[in-house]
């Protein structure tokens, strides 16, 4: 895997419509009433610097490819949720280029916008990487049934 960084999606316009299908496929059977627009949209309103916390993460290649994306969010429509936010939300890697520290490069970067934006906590739910985040130090919280779905609600302190 060549080497990436990871900027504001906001800042590369470009990435958008790849971003929003890849979203769209990924989480449709969460959010049926979801289109390839939603995440366009959302990626719109992220840019337009809203006064509601939504920043949205890329990881992109040397060669201008889009690997992944990540979302820091203040709500992540987790109904009934108890927790404040801000959440980590729509983490996705290219399938091929997973195992390339992509993931972890994607979360530490909302991870440490949320610590400079002086959040305690930050939470995720997930469905199936609830191992992948305990290894990187996040805690459970409970389980919830979403939309019929069992997902693990998990916290990262982000201050001793």
């Amino acid at each position: 895997m060549n080497s990436f960084k990871v900027v504001a999606l906001a800042e590369h316009r470009r990435h958008w419509q790849t971003a929003a299908e890849w979203s769209y496929r990924a989480w449709q059977h969460e959010f049926p009433s979801d289109t390839v627009q939603t995440y366009l949209d959302q990626y719109a309103f992220a840019a337009s610097k809203p006064e509601r916390l939504i920043e949205v993460f890329a990881a992109i290649s040397d060669a201008d490819d889009l690997l992944g994306v990540a979302t820091l969010v203040d709500d992540d429509e987790l109904p009934d949720a108890p927790e404040p936010g801000p959440w980590l939300a729509a983490v996705f890697v290219r399938p091929e280029a997973r195992k390339a520290k992509i993931g972890s490069s994607l979360v530490n970067a909302a991870v440490e916008r949320a610590r400079e934006l002086g959040y305690p906590t930050i939470y995720l739910y997930t469905e199936h990487a609830q191992n992948w985040y305990l290894e990187k130090g996040w805690q459970k919280v409970r389980d919830t049934v979403f939309l019929g779905l069992h997902h693990t609600v998990m916290r990262l302190e982000l201050v001793d």
